[in-house]
């Protein structure tokens, strides 16, 4: 059984100073596969929850996936790859580069985890020299996206599911594990890695990282 340092990484406001999910909500909007009026309101509902509770993630998926019901893979693919270059790339913190790059350098394995969806995590997360790239399976029937989640969950404890069954398919174990957070959503995820790393963090992973002693880092944006 091979032994590895882990790099995990989560994707939005740690590498990214944006969220993809709320990015391509707002493309569905433009490109009117969404009701502006009844679909903002209701994301903004969803968001304004999350801040007070943490967010339902099957009320959240019910409603971003359900403007994909029967449209095609190749279709939202290039949607996608149309919002990474325009909107999503361009955000990425340099410094988050850096971090990648110190980590490969150093030959640990590279792995991103997000809770948004994983037809918008696999590609950006091979943009960003990602192998093992992990979100929330979205389910495809017939070549056509049909609405559902599918699937293991990657969010909060569910990363840290995801990650073990990873290691049990890779045959691996962990000889050291770092973790880039912002969200105190990922805290089992931070407690479950030797080395966290609050990046970024809201007020309460802040909070809490200030409590157990783990240092923070703040990365800065890309200049406009």
């Amino acid at each position: 059984m091979q032994a590895l340092t882990l790099a995990i990484f989560d994707l939005d406001h740690t590498l990214l100073d944006a969220d993809c999910s709320a990015s391509w909500a707002a493309h569905m909007q433009d490109l009117g596969w969404a009701d502006r009026e009844t679909f903002a309101r209701q994301h903004a509902a969803l968001m304004a929850d999350y801040g007070e509770r943490g967010l339902d993630m099957h009320a959240y998926l019910d409603l971003t996936l359900a403007p994909l019901v029967g449209r095609s893979e190749a279709v939202v693919a290039r949607e996608v790859q149309q919002l990474i270059r325009s909107q999503l790339l361009p955000r990425v913190y340099p410094e988050a580069l850096e971090l990648i790059a110190a980590h490969r350098a150093a030959g640990h394995t590279l792995l991103l985890v997000s809770a948004s969806e994983e037809f918008l995590v696999r590609p950006m997360g091979a943009a960003l020299g990602f192998e093992h790239i992990h979100g929330v399976p979205c389910e495809v029937r017939g070549g056509c996206y049909s609405g559902r989640a599918q699937g293991l969950l990657t969010y909060a404890e569910g990363k840290v599911h995801c990650l073990e069954n990873w290691l049990l398919r890779e045959h691996a174990q962990i000889q050291q594990s770092y973790f880039y957070s912002d969200s105190h959503n990922d805290l089992p995820l931070l407690e479950w890695v030797s080395e966290p790393r609050p990046t970024n963090p809201n007020a309460r992973l802040m909070l809490e990282a200030e409590r157990r002693g783990w240092q923070c880092r703040w990365l800065t944006p890309a200049a406009a």
